[in-house]
């Protein structure tokens, strides 16, 4: 168990406990003393340094490949049931497995244009002002699509990112000089990592919110 899925688990607990509590049902395995402690506020201090425990584990620990892939296995799971309740269908893959290219990120393919796909993965920029840190990344590639998808999303990225909640990134100027398109939202893998939940949610919401998008410039 992460410590995430831990903090969640005990979350659920204590509020279990707590309305037993209120209800009555606790107290005759209460010993006198403990009758008169505040339990609500020790449980929720109990919670709160745990969750500050984990978020410290978190920038003092690296994140291992390994650790990272399984963390994407089960975020791409969990977009693929969200979506799957509003009649959305995906697949997802490692990019270049065909060639045997070992590759940790991973494509979201929701079109059957097969050069239009979201990605996930991780990254640490060596230019911009994300230069240097280590980031989860969440993106939709438009590659070679500049007039017919991309210009018409940047015309309705102050849209898309009020629906999102989030602030969607371009490449660099230099990169998308060379024909390449996209628009991302970005993470600390510290403050994200091991989150499947928020991750998925976020990442469903992405695709939830483009794909109509896409299908009204013709991306089918």
């Amino acid at each position: 168990m992460t410590n995430n899925n831990f903090i969640e688990a005990f979350n659920r607990r204590k509020r279990a406990f707590l309305r037993d509590l209120e209800k009555g049902r606790r107290t005759r395995s209460l010993e006198g003393s403990e009758r008169g402690i505040d339990l609500k506020g020790a449980l929720e201090r109990f919670e709160k340094w745990l969750r500050e425990e984990n978020i410290s584990s978190y920038k003092t620990q690296p994140v291992s490949a390994r650790s990272f892939e399984e963390f994407v296995d089960e975020v791409l799971k969990e977009v693929k049931n969200i979506l799957a309740g509003k009649n959305i269908d995906i697949v997802f893959s490692l990019p270049g497995q065909s060639l045997g290219i070992t590759e940790s990120w991973k494509c979201v393919k929701v079109f059957q244009n097969a050069s239009i796909y979201y990605r996930i993965g991780r990254t640490r920029p060596r230019k911009g002002p994300n230069r240097g840190k280590d980031l989860l990344v969440l993106d939709l590639v438009m590659d070679g699509y500049k007039k017919q998808v991309f210009l018409p999303l940047l015309d309705l990225l102050p849209e898309i990112e009020k629906k999102l909640g989030s602030e969607l990134e371009r490449e660099l100027p230099k990169v998308e000089a060379t024909g390449k398109y996209r628009l991302k939202i970005l993470f600390p893998i510290e403050s994200i990592h091991g989150n499947v939940a928020e991750t998925a949610a976020k990442f469903a919401d992405f695709i939830y919110v483009t794909k109509p998008i896409l299908n009204e410039l013709g991306i089918t």
